[in-house]
């Protein structure tokens, strides 16, 4: 039997939370649960938001664990050259590979059943869930109204979506390509959809391709800023990602377009219709002057400048190579970056959900 240990590296626990909020914060959006009453008759329970609610955020995560266990089955050997994944029960041997095989499958079976229980409840929302909100809720102003209902089967073919694009495009071709990344944002920023889709919410709505927009053009910076870390180890391993495969400034140069994109993804927001109130809208717009403030660092990220830290030892090479900073220390205009990233979108998330709540006070 594996250890309660092993399977909390094996199913990645914190980043299977983050999904989880992610998802709620999708639902909530479309839902606010205080302002919502039960759709239908007293004797109607699929008509409970609630339920909808539990039932999504627990596909979504169960989701998120099974392609976790599949993806360090595909990686075991990878995962045995970078420090950060050594640890892990499949390259240690503390796991074998059908074990965790059989796990994934499991988790995927149920994840399957909870977004297809999503899904039917979602029929039930989608037609009678606008007046329930505490705001007047029109198509393409952040209501859950669906043009073309969900159902159970929709979300359910979704859910083996995620898994195909994530397991069987994203992990083969992280080997292959630096631009592998791609395919996995594609599929790593739909847990807001997921929850937007489970409260009857049309995944066509502008406001939902718009807020599915700026978790993608989130990701990239995410991923490449944690990657200048352990460039050195992704070069010894030959998997080929921007901050070890790309000269420092060409690098640079790509993390700024997408740094810049992420932050006017932000600044377009108050443009939608799905923002109300005012405050709100400064606050978001706020967000976004940052990050583009904070995007000049993006132009020089990647580069042993002076403000690197003490101990970091570049080594430079050729035109075509990087400038390479142990495994210990980033420069600290990369952390700042990384950080303003990362930080930026649950603020984002909060203020989008404050103007939710808002009417209740």
């Amino acid at each position: 039997m594996p250890s309660l240990h092993d399977l909390r590296l094996l199913l990645r626990l914190n980043v299977t939370l983050m999904v989880g909020a992610a998802t709620a914060f999708g639902f909530l959006l479309a839902v606010p649960l205080p302002f919502a009453r039960k759709i239908g008759g007293a004797g109607q329970a699929g008509g409970n938001p609630a339920l909808a609610f539990i039932w999504v955020v627990a596909g979504a995560m169960l989701l998120a664990a099974a392609c976790s266990a599949w993806n360090q089955v595909q990686e075991r050997d990878t995962d045995a050259l970078l420090p950060r994944t050594a640890v892990r029960p499949l390259p240690t041997g503390r796991m074998v590979s059908w074990a965790a095989t059989g796990i994934g499958a499991l988790l995927f079976a149920a994840a399957l059943g909870c977004l297809h229980a999503a899904g039917e409840l979602a029929t039930v929302l989608a037609p009678g869930m606008a007046g329930n909100l505490p705001y007047d809720a029109v198509p393409g102003a952040g209501s859950p109204m669906s043009g073309s209902p969900v159902s159970g089967g929709l979300l359910l073919l979704v859910g083996v979506g995620i898994a195909v694009v994530y397991n069987g495009a994203y992990t083969p071709l992280k080997r292959v390509t630096s631009f592998a990344l791609l395919p996995g944002a594609l599929v790593g920023a739909m847990p807001p959809l997921l929850g937007w889709m489970a409260a009857g919410g049309d995944p066509r709505d502008p406001v939902a391709i718009l807020l599915y927009g700026v978790y993608v053009l989130w990701q990239v910076p995410h991923f490449w800023l944690r990657a200048q870390r352990e460039r050195i180890h992704y070069q010894r391993a030959g998997l080929p990602v921007p901050p070890a495969q790309f000269a420092a400034a060409r690098y640079a140069g790509l993390l700024r377009v997408w740094y810049h994109a992420y932050a006017v993804a932000v600044l377009m927001l108050p443009v939608f219709p799905l923002l109300h109130a005012p405050l709100v809208r400064a606050g978001v717009v706020l967000l976004g002057v940052a990050l583009l403030g904070i995007s000049v660092l993006a132009q020089t990220a990647g580069t042993a400048g002076g403000d690197a830290a003490p101990d970091t030892a570049g080594v430079t090479a050729g035109a075509d190579t990087v400038q390479a900073l142990p495994f210990t220390c980033m420069a600290r205009r990369d952390v700042v970056a990384l950080r303003a990233a990362d930080a930026a979108m649950p603020a984002l998330m909060l203020l989008l959900l404050l103007d939710r709540m808002l009417p209740l006070f």
